[in-house]
């Protein structure tokens, strides 16, 4: 089974700065490092599941600028289709990584292109020709568009959320046109607290069931889990050394998607999503693992 991903949000470019530690106000540091590389979380999920072996398009947008151009041959080279990005007039979207030793990383990013991606009438047929829809840190006016068809019956598909530190402050009002016709929803532990308003991960991820069927969290270091009518499903993280985390995430959600379409449990999808994870934790900017690489690391770990 050969499912079809279309991916809705930002495509970026990234700039990683490694940093020593962190500046104090008027302060300074000399950074050790400085690479680019693609990057936007749609972007990256729809690059990592194409990757991977699945069949993903993407719905977004990119300015008219060399590095726009770069991000189009980026989608395109990881066979990801490209009817649905556009090329408007503003800069495209830029994300800075700040990112100190052991990975950690502060990020400033600019929207750019991205903010003037409106869903139009054309996309329902790219829509039409996927399987699933990932939706990614979405706009305001993505959720009015895209809940209207879903709530018209124009769109008939399986639809995973990841809203992002941003949306899971908005709250849970902020998506309510998508809530009822959500399958999937992958958050971390700290928008996993915000977005349900509870204080406990147990009782947030509990909360969060009541409204989606399934629900996923990153948790870092301490690996990932799953919750479903089912149960609650855990998964330890892989031992890596990590030195950037950004995009790890993204990953996660590309494999776990992609093995649990495929029919593989919530444990097994897990496994994928941690071990995708971990491979991008091991090198700068979000460069999304291959299918090999992801096939190689899953057998080493059940040896």
């Amino acid at each position: 089974m050969n499912s079809k991903l279309v991916s809705i949000g930002d495509i970026n470019w990234d700039v990683i700065v490694r940093v020593p530690g962190l500046p104090g106000p008027d302060g300074e540091v000399e950074a050790s490092g400085l690479s680019e590389a693609p990057g936007g979380d749609a972007c990256n999920v729809a690059v990592a599941f194409s990757l991977l072996g699945g069949r993903a398009g993407m719905i977004g947008a990119v300015g008219q600028d060399p590095v726009g151009e770069a991000l189009l041959r980026r989608l395109s080279e990881a066979g990801v289709d490209t009817a649905g990005v556009r090329r408007v007039d503003l800069p495209t979207g830029r994300a800075f990584s700040l990112v100190e030793p052991g990975g950690e990383r502060r990020l400033l990013y600019l929207r750019g292109a991205n903010s003037l991606r409106k869903l139009e009438e054309a996309d329902l047929e790219l829509l039409g020709e996927a399987d699933w829809i990932f939706l990614a840190d979405p706009l305001p006016f993505t959720v009015a568009q895209l809940g209207g068809w879903l709530a018209a019956g124009k769109i008939r598909k399986g639809l995973a959320l990841d809203p992002g530190s941003g949306g899971a402050a908005k709250g849970l009002g902020f998506f309510s046109p998508l809530l009822p016709h959500l399958s999937v929803l992958f958050l971390n532990e700290p928008e996993a607290l915000a977005l349900s308003s509870q204080d406990e991960l147990k009782s947030a991820v509990q909360s969060l069931l009541q409204l989606v069927p399934l629900v996923v969290v990153k948790r870092g270091r301490k690996g990932a889990l799953a919750a479903s009518q089912e149960g609650t499903f855990h998964s330890t993280a892989l031992p890596v050394r990590a030195v950037d985390t950004t995009g790890c995430g993204d990953a996660f959600n590309a494999a776990f998607l992609l093995s649990w379409i495929q029919g593989s449990s919530l444990q097994e999808a897990l496994l994928w999503g941690n071990a995708a994870g971990a491979i991008v934790a091991t090198r700068y900017g979000a460069q999304m693992p291959t299918k090999k690489e992801l096939e190689e690391l899953v057998k080493e770990v059940k040896r």
